[in-house]
């Protein structure tokens, strides 16, 4: 039996990558899904997707580094469907800049579309998920836990994320609302494939990041631990960092 019949998932970054194959999966195990991306062709082709495997699937515009976009993306789930019951929080951004190179531009961005954005929608989801005793997922990655050269303003707003994933674990741990972290590895994904690369940079240090079983996971792979973390099988896991890689960090 699907372990998330009847229930109502919000997934953002679902055009690609992990975001898409997490709404696939969350689908397949009965969950009606909405999904939020500003790439709404990709986002509609998710959807198209799920639909034609049997699943329920809404597309929903967002763009992360709005506040109010974040907003109203959770109140049009709630509005389609009665209800919230998981947010994956899957959106976000990645790309290596030299130290010298960062400036404080970029350094908000990264910010606001990888970290802000899932305070807001936490925030927003919160009162609704209370209601179903429901739970948040939301992505850091393995650069929070052990650093990447090159990478401060990503590794900055993952780091953030383990931070705020935890608190609000302890906030909402006793109305009944779980709130978990997945720290994913390299992953077969568009973003990692077309990811900005600094001139001169030493490739020794991106070399070590090579996971021990396969260069790169597939989507799915994370997608499955997203869907355990969603059902009631994760129950008694809360303010927790999952690591998806491949053994790459087994050796810190």
């Amino acid at each position: 039996m699907p372990r998330l019949d009847d229930k109502v998932a919000l997934v953002t970054g679902g055009a690609s990558g992990m975001g898409r194959a997490t709404a696939i999966r969350l689908a397949a195990e009965g969950a009606a899904v909405v999904i939020g991306d500003l790439d709404q062709v990709g986002a509609k082709a998710t959807a198209e997707t799920i639909e034609g495997e049997g699943g329920r699937a809404s597309v929903v515009g967002f763009d992360a580094a709005d506040e109010d976009s974040c907003v109203a993306l959770v109140q049009a789930a709630v509005d389609a469907h009665g209800r919230l019951d998981v947010v994956a929080n899957v959106a976000g951004i990645s790309a290596f800049y030299r130290l010298d190179e960062t400036t404080a531009a970029i350094f908000r961005r990264f910010i606001d579309v990888n970290l802000t954005s899932i305070v807001v929608i936490c925030r927003e989801s919160a009162p609704h998920l209370k209601k179903t005793g429901g739970c948040m997922i939301n992505f850091a990655s393995i650069a929070a836990r052990m650093g990447v050269a090159y990478h401060a303003a990503y590794d900055a707003s993952k780091a953030g994320v383990l931070a705020v994933t935890k608190s609000i674990a302890q906030e909402l741990g006793p109305e009944g609302v779980r709130c978990n972290a997945i720290c994913p590895g390299g992953f077969d994904t568009p973003m990692n494939h077309d990811v900005r690369m600094p001139e001169g940079m030493d490739m020794r240090h991106i070399a070590r990041l090579a996971s021990p079983l396969i260069p790169f996971g597939k989507p799915e792979q994370v997608a499955g631990v997203v869907a355990f973390l969603a059902s009631d099988d994760a129950s008694y896991i809360n303010g927790e960092q999952i690591v998806v890689d491949g053994g790459l960090t087994a050796i810190i």
